[in-house]
């Protein structure tokens, strides 16, 4: 085939496919036009929009008869009107038809996607509906998609006419939302979608958000130390406070639609400051300077936004948003690296949600800044979502690893236990062992001071008996000496553990034995002896402390005997305090220097009697010159 004719056929095919495309073209716009003019309210009826047109004014009662001028919805006063503030009207002339002009059979529904920041609405003069608010405090409609059901009876044959009235600011992207009429039926299930696109899914993210910042608060208050909590904690309610911007249709609690902007671009800031420290306390990291140089930025932005007049106030809060925005990007960057060079499991996690809300958020920006185009589902409210769910997976990771961490504790712990155990039972042995030891020998002690005090008297006794005596001794003499040694060789042996002793049952019952022993002895030396003892316990010692002052009183009536050449001797036992016993042994003999005995030692009786009662936690006094010596004994009686 010769090439130039091939070439002709290849160009004539190129400009047919031109020409389709063309007309391709031609439909798209025709079929837009129809959409922005034309609504179909049913199968045979439909709406026509003959002119949509706009005009500035001071005060809503004013209906200027000029300066009208042509728009197309929606519109916004950024694009035409940039720097204007106040109020305009919009006027919306349409008229309705019906196939083979047969009646209107059902109401029209006419919605408006936003009126931005507050308007009201009439028909054909008629006020269908007003905000609250008109003047500042300016009540707030841009987050509100609203819908009147324009009755039949309030309908002209011909031309209707649709006011509606906007105030607002133009740096806050003052102006009137699209328009449509539709019937009722799909105008109520279009405007439920609506409100959930709008409206309930930012209340679920504020739930969401809620339950993560209770959650992290209260994690935060048990454990201090994890500021990863604390930050998020914070970060999730200043979120909610940012958010409930998107719910509120009033400007209350402030004085101005100016105010409300500016705090809800301080708790944007403060929210972004305190989630990017979230993610670096997550991290495991801290920058002290930085940290303290955003802390100086935000105190700055926060000062300029609240100081900043009208004039301004755009520039000033689109900077901090884009200047916030872009920390938080940075901040996500980081995690990135951070993630990725450490390969942590929970970095790559958050990394991923971080991205994805990212996406979420970049998806919201880009649909939202087609002003042309309003249906749309926004995704950023979803986000709240994806944080609880990062959150609660990462505190079960965390309490799983905690766990496995308390088990092997466990075990660890369980094996140094029995280790410990073993340690501890030889330990005990080998205390047991050097207790029996001690025993032994504290009892071999025990033994030689009741042999000296007891037995050892009664030598001494019966020597001086034999000694004194100027006739022989008959033989049931010496063999009433042996009984009297047996008798106190057995006590000695009875007394051997006197734990186990039983305190008798009056105090006259108790020195008995050795009255009855000691009388007989010293009546045969010429001695007079008085015993005054109570007749009852007003505090019942114990069974040691009453051998302790048998003991005492053995010694220094053996002693008596023995040394001070006496004719007469007092024995007492009385209480000056009900919890205090004091035993007295008292004699008229030749005496002795206390104080001489005490700096040269005490006898071995003497020693050994000091050494009983101070084992008692008892006092014991010595108190001698001639004509007069006392030995005194004092014990605190403590109830058990």
């Amino acid at each position: 085939m010769h090439p130039a004719r091939s070439g002709s056929r290849q160009r004539q095919r190129l400009q047919w496919i031109g020409i389709l495309l063309f007309c391709c073209w031609l439909c798209l716009l025709s079929a837009m036009s129809q959409a922005q003019d034309h609504f179909q309210v049913n199968d045979l009826c439909d709406v026509k929009i003959d002119y949509i047109q706009k005009v500035q004014v001071q005060n809503p009662s004013q209906m200027p008869a000029s300066g009208w001028q042509s728009v197309s919805l929606p519109d916004n006063w950024q694009r035409n009107w940039k720097d204007y503030h106040g109020g305009a009207w919009y006027k919306i002339v349409w008229d309705w038809s019906c196939q083979d002009n047969i009646r209107l059979a059902e109401p029209i529904a006419f919605s408006i996607d936003y009126i931005n920041s507050a308007g009201a609405v009439f028909l054909n003069g008629d006020l269908l509906w007003s905000d609250q608010h008109l003047q500042e405090p300016l009540s707030k409609s841009w987050n509100m998609p609203r819908y009147w059901i324009l009755p039949i009876s309030g309908l002209n044959k011909g031309s209707n006419e649709i006011l509606v009235y906007v105030q607002g600011y133009s740096f806050q992207n003052a102006g009137l939302g699209k328009i449509e009429f539709n019937n009722v039926l799909v105008n109520s299930q279009k405007h439920l979608g609506e409100i959930w696109d709008r409206r309930t899914l930012f209340q679920m993210n504020m739930i969401f958000s809620a339950m993560i910042g209770i959650i992290c608060f209260i994690v935060w208050q048990f454990r201090r130390s994890e500021t990863t909590f604390g930050w998020l904690a914070l970060s999730s309610f200043l979120w909610i406070l940012f958010i409930s911007n998107m719910l509120t249709t009033e400007s209350f609690p402030f004085r101005s639609s100016i105010a409300a902007s500016k705090a809800n671009m301080l708790c944007f800031i403060a929210y972004i400051h305190c989630f990017s420290l979230y993610l670096i306390r997550f991290l495991k990291q801290r920058f002290k300077y930085v940290e303290r140089g955003f802390i100086l930025i935000t105190l700055l932005f926060a000062l300029l936004i609240v100081m900043s007049s009208l004039d301004y106030l755009g520039q000033v809060l689109g900077t901090a948003f884009i200047f916030y925005v872009g920390l938080f990007i940075s901040c996500i960057i980081y995690v990135s690296y951070q993630a990725l060079k450490t390969r942590n499991g929970e970095y790559l996690f958050l990394m991923l949600c971080l991205w994805g809300i990212l996406l979420c958020v970049i998806v919201d920006l880009i649909i939202l800044s087609q002003t042309a185009i309003s249906d749309f589902s926004p995704l950023s409210p979803y986000t709240s979502p994806i944080i609880t769910l990062f959150v609660v997976l990462i505190m079960a990771t965390r309490l799983n690893r905690n766990v496995r961490k308390i088990e092997k504790f466990n075990s660890q712990l369980e094996r140094k236990v029995q280790q410990v155990g073993a340690d501890l039972n030889k330990s005990l042995n080998d205390k047991h062992q050097l207790e029996l030891d001690n025993v032994r020998l504290q009892e071999r002690i025990n033994l030689s001071h009741e042999l000296h005090d007891g037995l050892g008297g009664s030598i001494v006794r019966s020597m001086i008996l034999v000694d004194q005596s100027t006739d022989s001794i008959p033989n049931r003499q010496f063999l009433s000496m042996l009984k009297l040694l047996r008798d106190d060789l057995r006590q000695i042996i009875d007394s051997g553990s006197s734990i186990e002793n039983k305190v008798p049952e009056t105090p006259l019952l108790w020195i008995a034995p050795v009255r009855y022993r000691f009388t007989q002895l010293l009546e045969e030396i010429n001695i007079e002896v008085e015993w005054l003892f109570p007749k009852v316990w007003q505090r019942e010692p114990t069974a040691l402390q009453c051998l302790t002052l048998i003991r005492v009183v053995e010694e220094s009536l053996t002693n008596i005997i023995k040394h001070s050449q006496a004719s007469q001797a007092k024995v007492s036992l009385e209480y000056f305090l009900p919890h205090q016993l004091t035993l007295s042994i008292q004699d008229n003999g030749v005496g002795f220097d206390a104080e001489i005995v005490q700096k040269n030692g005490l006898s071995i009786g003497m020693r050994s009697m000091k050494m009983r009662v101070e084992r008692m936690g008892g006092v014991f006094q010595i108190e001698s010159e001639k004509g007069h010596t006392v030995i005194q004994v004092v014990l605190e009686l403590y109830q058990p």
